[in-house]
Formats: structure tokens, C-alpha cells, sequence
């Protein structure tokens, strides 16, 4: 069993995840297609894949979303929202979807007591949600509350509480969210304040994309390892926000691609695919400045990615992250946004001293970073 190292493991997961330099820089669709970015709050998943491809605009990101097509929205990961491309929707949903009682009252866990007390089983709730949102959402465009009244009016008046619309906007990410994982809905681009939500296939045209289960989850279980292994499937089941027996049926399907190794003492594991990759990764060189909530934040082993544990509850905070600037792998400063008019500034907190050459790389990605966010301008302020 081959021993790792921690540069070698953040010199692979650089590469894999296209934050390194000295490698091409991925199109768009390559960039999500690696584990997704996750859009939280609206407009950071933009930003995650401006940190990977360099260049970005406004107008090529939209076109894949509304026009072409070829990159969607949806609750995934975590059920969090995330971009992934189209085509590969299933990978990103089929291997977390619940399929028994038991891995439907993990995903709903806030939903159990008050289902227990109506003496109705998860499934059978989530059965008749998902038709209800399925009549509710033909051929209509709408948004969180709007969904609300029209659970309302669909399912059994014992359940008409809960979708009032106000009381919905709490409920949806316990009960709503798990559903996306069906395919059956993405979220719309957004206008305005409020998200909205469509039918995968009439957003499409066409029938969503689709794949063998078994399929899905081992390609789901190699993309995971190679932006995040070595790894075990518990940490798996982290990520992706699943039970623990769901995720270990994705690692079961992929079980006979993985290698063994050791890492930070532990027993992990590697796409055999990625193997010779990780015992002599790229050079983890370059600066990027990653948004809150970057799929490189993401990791289960945070010492990983942020050597210094005295660091991480600056960093992971329960709300309200900040983003971070990565200088050859390691953290070197962490930053904020906030608009102001048209001027986009970013607060920037040295974790280590910015050089020179920092500074005006940072400055450059801003400029890059300002139309993104509606700004005509860009500035950066240091702190001490």
C-alpha cells in the first residue's frame, strides 16, 4: 500500500479540480463537469468557474445556460444548488437519490416527527410530492412561494399547513429538494430576487438525460476521487450529502476501479485511473481567488486544504464564508465582497504576505470578476 503525502494530494486535487497553472485552462462545460459549482449564495457558482477557465463572460455563461443549454441548475450535491453540464445531470443526482424508507427519512430528517405523528411513511409523502409537483409545474415557470400554493392545492388537505406560502419557503429544502434528485425539476435562471423552478423536460425540449444506475454511480465515485481523493466512502457520503448506505452502494459499483492507499496515517482510496497521476502530480503552482462555498472548500479533510487548523473557523463558518486565495496551493489570503454602486471591492486579509506579483494578479482576476457581478469597475482593499 503506497504512502502519500499531504503536497502530493493538494498538487493532484489542483490539477483535477483546474486550479493549477502550467495545464490548459478547461471550457466551460470541463471546468463544471469536474464536481459542479455550487451557486450558493446566487452568482458564486459563476465565480468558482471563472477561477478555473480564467475568462468568463456574462454572455458565454448565459448562453450555455438558456440558449444552448448545455449547462443546468439544479439541487444536487449536498442538495445545495449547483451547475453541472446537462449531459451529465444523472451523474450528479441518480447516486444520491434515496430508494428505500430508510434512506428517504435521512434525506427529510426535519419532516419525520410530524410524518411519524400522521402515521405516513416518507415514501409515500415524497411519492405523492413528486406527482403533485409534476402536474403543478406542467407548463408553468415558478417560483418558491408560487410552488407552495400549488402543493397546496394538490395534495391532501391534512398537508395544506405546510405549503402555505410563507411556511414554504422553510419547508422546501427538507422535503422539495431530496425530489430534484429525481430529474424531475431544475431551477430557472433567475429574474429577480426569488428562484423559480421548471420541468427538466420542457426546460429541455426533450426527455432529461438518463443512465443506468450502476453506471452513474461509479462514474460519480470516480469524478469525487479525482477531485477529492484519496478518500473513503464515508467521506463520500459527506459530500454528497447522502446516507451512509446510499453512498456505499456508489462505492460497491466502483469497487473493483479503486486502488488502496495511505494517507495522513489512514486507510483511502484512488481511481486506479488517477493512480500514476497522484504519485507524481503537477507542480501545484499559480493564484486563484476562490469564491465562498468553491468546490476546493468543499473537502471532507479540511487539514487538507488548510494545513493550519487555527484557520479553518475564519474560513468554514456556519454562515456567511469567506472566499480565499489560493498562492501554489495554500491559502495565502481571504476576501469579501460587497458592491457599492457599480464598483465591485474586494476586502482582502493576508493570511501570508502578498507579494507584489499577488496583488496584481488579484487586481486582474477583479477585473475579470467586476461584470460578472453587474459592476463597471473593480478595487481591492488589504488589510494589515
Amino acid at each position: 500500500m503506497a504512502d502519500i503525502s499531504r503536497d502530493q494530494v493538494v498538487a493532484f486535487r489542483l490539477a483535477n479540480q483546474h486550479l493549477s497553472d502550467g495545464l490548459p485552462a478547461p471550457g466551460l462545460l470541463e471546468a463544471a463537469a469536474a464536481c459542479g459549482a455550487q451557486n450558493t449564495p446566487p452568482g458564486n457558482g459563476l465565480l468558482a468557474l471563472l477561477a478555473r477557465t480564467g475568462e468568463l463572460t456574462s454572455k458565454e455563461f448565459d448562453r450555455a445556460l438558456e440558449e444552448d443549454k448545455t449547462l443546468l441548475q439544479s439541487w444536487t450535491v449536498r442538495q445545495s444548488p449547483y451547475f453541472v453540464p446537462t449531459a451529465d445531470l444523472p451523474v450528479f443526482t441518480t447516486p444520491m437519490l434515496p430508494e428505500d424508507e430508510e434512506s428517504w427519512r435521512v434525506a427529510v430528517q426535519g419532516f419525520v416527527p410530524m410524518l411519524d405523528g400522521m402515521k405516513r411513511s416518507v415514501t409515500e409523502v415524497v411519492r405523492m410530492t413528486a406527482e403533485a409537483l409534476e402536474d403543478a409545474l406542467d407548463g408553468e415557470v415558478l417560483t418558491k412561494r408560487e410552488m407552495g400554493v400549488a402543493l397546496g392545492e394538490r395534495l391532501p388537505e391534512e398537508f395544506s399547513g405546510w405549503f402555505e406560502p410563507d411556511t414554504f419557503s422553510s419547508f422546501t429544502a427538507v422535503l422539495v429538494r431530496p425530489i430534484a434528485l429525481t430529474g424531475l425539476f431544475v431551477i430557472a435562471p433567475r429574474e429577480g430576487r426569488e428562484a423559480s423552478f421548471v420541468r427538466t423536460d420542457q426546460w429541455l425540449g426533450k426527455k432529461p438525460p438518463k443512465a443506468p444506475a450502476d453506471r452513474a454511480r461509479k462514474e460519480f465515485v470516480r469524478r469525487y476521487l479525482r477531485a477529492y481523493g484519496p478518500s473513503t466512502p464515508e467521506h463520500l457520503a459527506e459530500w454528497g450529502g447522502t446516507s451512509q448506505t446510499v453512498a456505499a452502494k456508489a462505492w460497491k459499483a466502483a469497487a473493483d476501479e479503486l486502488e488502496e492507499v495511505r494517507y495522513d496515517g489512514r486507510q483511502a482510496w484512488i481511481h486506479r485511473d488517477d493512480a500514476e497521476l497522484l504519485k507524481s502530480p503537477p507542480e501545484a503552482k499559480g493564484l486563484r481567488v476562490l469564491p465562498p462555498y468553491d468546490p476546493w472548500l468543499q473537502l471532507r479533510d479540511r487539514a487538507t486544504a488548510v494545513a493550519d487548523t487555527k484557520l479553518h473557523k475564519q474560513v468554514w463558518k456556519h454562515t456567511g464564508n469567506p472566499g480565499m486565495i489560493l498562492r501554489d496551493g495554500e491559502p495565502a489570503a481571504l476576501w469579501r465582497a460587497q458592491k457599492k454602486g457599480r464598483k465591485l471591492r474586494l476586502a482582502v486579509e493576508p493570511v501570508h504576505a502578498l507579494r507584489k506579483a499577488d496583488r496584481e494578479a488579484i487586481e486582474a482576476h477583479g477585473a475579470r470578476m467586476a461584470p460578472l457581478r453587474g459592476c463597471a469597475t473593480f478595487e481591492a482593499e488589504y488589510g494589515d
